[in-house]
């Protein structure tokens, strides 16, 4: 999780001058671009708000999921999964699923269980607290990032070693490298980084003080990086910036609208219950190819949309997550969990898969991993 920080009232104006310093720097340092959207696309979020009330579909994403494909994982006392298990990779070799502190691998043909690996503890080579966690399929390695460590796990749970001194508190590889949240020492102040394969870090931007930038209620929340076809994207400032190489680029202008929230509700807890809810939060952006997936809270309840970032136009909408085959006959709404080379993955549990008759609820079995193609 990442951490929120506190800052008093008479930092928010300096909050404010630190902020657009920040997004004038992305633009041009780590873009090596000049500093404008001209070539970025944009996306009015507002726009959609007729459709935020039930679920819509396009006749164009009706089109975007296709050829589906289930693997059910084994179930047995060893590899028993919690509701909260959630799925962290998948490779040709292995489906990698969290869960709490263990990380369980399971056979990517055919959902058979692999191993376990779980080491919480308070030794040298255990951990107790993670920040984030990834796994490396080609070294096969699993990367958990401590309070103060990033320590390395081979599947079967031998420890390798362990970097740096200070933490990366939120991280997520590429084939080139890594991009990490890194935060220096005494958690002072935060670093978007990227480290080579040797953890070398060879880029750093976005320098966020603690004391020194504002956000939601008062505080700042670390952003957070989400992946898809070997590409990263972050969203600051109403920016989703993308990696290209070494480097962050803005690629979209997530333009919120009427939506946003306004900067006079921070503190003030009575209009953050009734006007508050009308504004977006805790959203979360991915852009793959051409489409912008894009979820957040609004009108106390989540919202999962997807976009068409070359129109604008709003492709889909739901509180239920997005509409995808189960098989030639059933559909199912569901968040997306992964993308990977144009397919998309995520994890149906029984009460999910009950709520299409597609299984009985008194089962008690391991979730189901569901692949569809992702055509764009």
């Amino acid at each position: 999780m990442c951490p929120i920080y506190n800052i008093t009232k008479n930092n928010i104006r300096h909050s404010c001058i630190s902020f657009l310093g920040i997004s004038l720097f992305l633009l041009t340092a780590c873009s090596g671009e000049k500093g404008s959207h001209d070539q970025v696309s944009t996306v009015s979020i507002d726009k959609g708000v007729e459709h935020f009330d039930a679920d819509y579909t396009s006749a164009q994403y009706q089109s975007l999921f296709k050829n589906p494909k289930t693997i059910r994982l084994e179930t047995n006392d060893k590899c028993l999964l919690s509701a909260n298990a959630y799925l962290l990779n998948v490779t040709p070799k292995y489906i990698v699923i969290g869960d709490k502190t263990s990380f369980y691998f399971f056979n990517a043909e055919n959902g058979s269980f692999l191993s376990v690996m779980d080491r919480k503890g308070n030794g040298p080579e255990e951990y107790a607290d993670i920040f984030s966690r990834f796994f490396d399929e080609e070294k096969e390695l699993i990367y958990v990032a401590t309070p103060n460590k990033t320590k390395l796990y081979k599947p079967d749970g031998t420890f390798v070693s362990e970097y740096p001194k200070d933490s990366i508190s939120n991280f997520i590889g590429v084939s080139n490298g890594y991009w990490g949240t890194y935060k220096r020492e005494y958690q002072k102040s935060h670093l978007v980084a990227f480290f080579d394969k040797d953890w070398n870090m060879k880029q750093s931007f976005f320098p966020f003080d603690v004391e020194s930038v504002t956000g939601f209620s008062g505080g700042y929340i670390v952003p957070r990086f989400r992946d898809g076809n070997d590409q990263v994207c972050i969203v600051i400032n109403d920016t989703l910036y993308a990696s290209r190489k070494e480097k962050l680029i803005p690629a979209v202008a997530i333009n919120q609208g009427k939506l946003k929230m306004p900067t006079d509700l921070n503190g003030d807890l009575e209009r953050m219950l009734t006007e508050g809810k009308y504004c977006i939060k805790a959203e979360n952006a991915l852009l793959v190819n051409d489409l912008l997936f894009y979820d957040f809270f609004w009108n106390e309840s989540r919202h999962y949309t997807l976009w068409d970032t070359n129109s604008g136009e709003l492709l889909t909408h739901s509180e239920k997550g997005y509409v995808m085959p189960y098989n030639e006959k059933a559909i199912v709404n569901t968040p997306v969990s992964l993308i990977r080379n144009n397919k998309a993955y995520t994890l149906l549990s029984i009460d999910k898969l009950a709520q299409y008759g597609l299984a009985n609820e008194e089962d008690d079995s391991n979730p189901t991993l569901l692949c569809v193609d992702l055509g764009n």
